[in-house]
């Protein structure tokens, strides 16, 4: 991976860029309503959101991150991957169907419609746009040490394409745009990487002891790859909440749950999980089979190829698979996973900012005007299109601006950081600072404003602290004082307890007219039959 120029790699790059920007204009006319924009229409169909969802994870943190971390770790790089399926349990049995029934746009629309405090959407707003800075910068820098590494410019340029292009996207396409393209790199890389496992498997015989065997020749750990500990040490508190953090940490991503606001009805959202979990499991096994497989093929030498943060594993394999670099094969190899890896890159970063946008638009920017919310205006169905057209437009500028503050955050951390870890803070934030607060208020009677930003904010700052003190990032002299990576063990219960006890201290009732006993009842009704929501279809039995 010499950061020549390859005009090879350039041309389908640009090819697979320009196929989804095609897409994107094509679909804008059907996004300019705020419902189009936020929810696409809530038109998406069980396995266009499968995919979609699918992509969120199928993402440069998989497979390029994870497969590094892979590479450099062997069998502890593998946690993150397994804890990922389990984490759709969660979303499958307490989330999907009912937040899909109450038919709303952002994290923060569903906590306060069942607490009735505004303050709520400040709070909920400060955790998600920290938690799709994590995201977002896990990207970027995939991308930009990937534009750099087949083009030859510098990762400062890459970076900055890279995040044009996803304000283009959020900007002109709305969430439907974000949707098809996701679904189009979704499909084109499970392709991909079923040719890059079938040549792995071919290379060796179709042997998997022996791609294990040489996988421990050739592995920079030796041996140690094939057990336990290289991550982890002997510290099973450390392993446990490592995998805590990815399996219950998805259930509270905004990026993820939005999506389930834009299918017509709870048995889609179901529906659209069998997808997700079909094409996460089938990839995730690849990914395991790419990370070993580097470690045999590239062999002594692969740690100065993929570089320190191993996030040039997948590149460097295929190229090797192709002929070696210098060859055709190898050219074409590494153009083809270079263009979809950079298109999944802006697909997933994508997403994290219409998220962010959405929420800047309806959660902070009227907080900020003062002006009223959607909840103080909905009794007045002009008034209310009027509230959200706005709210559109806000959101569409609101991604620009995100899209700078990302790249400029990028552009400070620089390039060799294993993207994987940035993935497991914002999984972090989401576990302990949203999960909480999402499953008590459609569940416990008693939850109530004070709860939910007591919740949110103990999870988000709590998190923010703890990470701190982890060897990640660590600024003092000496060891850190936490060997845990990755500390949710802690945090999570403090975001539970802090939406406990402020919901038992906090007042039952909220500003003119709120009634939090009525609330509960109309959120229960919604959540479980979707009568009332906003664009459910609601089956006729």
């Amino acid at each position: 991976m010499t950061g020549d120029t390859d005009y090879l790699a350039i041309a389908v790059c640009t090819a697979v860029i320009s196929l989804t920007l095609w897409v994107t204009f094509a679909v804008s006319r059907r996004s300019q309503s705020a419902d189009g924009f936020f929810a696409a229409g809530r038109s998406i169909t069980g396995w266009q959101n499968g995919f979609a969802i699918a992509g969120e994870f199928i993402s440069a943190g998989s497979f390029l991150g994870t497969t590094g971390l892979i590479f450099y770790k062997g069998i502890d790089g593998t946690v993150i991957l397994f804890a990922s399926v389990i984490s759709f349990l969660p979303i499958l049995f307490l989330l999907a169907e009912r937040m899909r029934n109450l038919g709303k746009y952002t994290l923060a629309d569903v906590l306060v419609f069942r607490t009735g405090a505004r303050r709520v959407r400040v709070a909920v707003a400060l955790s998600t746009i920290t938690t799709g800075a994590f995201v977002l910068l896990a990207q970027l820098v995939a991308a930009g040490v990937l534009l750099e590494t087949v083009s030859g410019i510098p990762f400062w340029v890459s970076v900055i394409v890279a995040g044009s292009l996803m304000g283009v996207y959020v900007f002109v396409g709305g969430m439907l745009a974000t949707t098809w393209v996701q679904v189009i790199k979704s499909s084109i890389l499970a392709v991909l990487a079923m040719i890059v496992a079938l040549g792995v498997l071919t290379k060796f015989g179709y042997s998997l002891p022996g791609i294990l065997g040489a996988a421990a020749t050739g592995a920079p750990a030796g041996e140690a790859v094939l057990a336990p500990g290289l991550s982890f040490g002997d510290s099973s508190l450390n392993l446990v909440s490592y995998a805590l953090t990815f399996a219950l940490g998805t259930a509270g991503m905004a990026h993820i749950l939005i999506r389930f606001f834009t299918v017509p009805e709870a048995a889609t959202a179901r529906r659209s999980l069998g997808w997700t979990i079909a094409l996460c499991s089938m990839f995730y096994l690849i990914v395991i089979l790419m990370g070993f497989g580097a470690m045999a093929v590239l062999g002594e030498n692969g740690a100065d190829i993929v570089g320190p943060g191993g996030n040039l594993t997948a590149p460097a394999l295929v190229t090797e698979l192709g002929g070696g670099a210098g060859t055709f094969g190898g050219s074409m190899a590494l153009a083809l996973v270079a263009a979809v890896a950079f298109a999944s890159i802006v697909a997933v970063v994508a997403g994290v900012v219409i998220s962010a946008a959405g929420t800047f638009a309806r959660d902070i920017w009227p907080t900020l005007r003062r002006a009223d919310s959607v909840e103080e205006v909905d009794e007045d169905p002009a008034a209310t299109e009027r509230a959200d057209a706005a709210q559109a437009r806000v959101a569409r500028f609101g991604a620009i601006a995100f899209s700078v503050l990302a790249i400029c955050l990028t552009l400070m951390i620089g390039d060799e950081t294993n993207i994987t870890y940035f993935m497991g803070m914002a999984f972090m934030v989401a576990g302990s600072a949203h999960l909480p607060a999402l499953v008590l208020s459609m569940n416990w009677k008693r939850f109530n404003a004070v709860g939910a930003v007591s919740g949110v904010l103990t999870g988000l700052i709590s998190t923010v602290v703890s990470l701190m003190f982890t060897s990640a990032l660590w600024m003092g002299d000496g060891p850190a004082p936490l060997e845990i990576q990755l500390p949710i063990i802690f945090t999570l219960p403090l975001g539970v307890a802090a939406c406990v006890f402020g919901s038992l201290i906090g007042e039952k009732r909220h500003g003119r007219g709120y009634d939090a006993d009525e609330k509960f009842a109309e959120m229960m009704v919604r959540a479980e039959t979707g009568i009332g929501a906003e664009g459910v279809s609601v089956p006729v039995h």
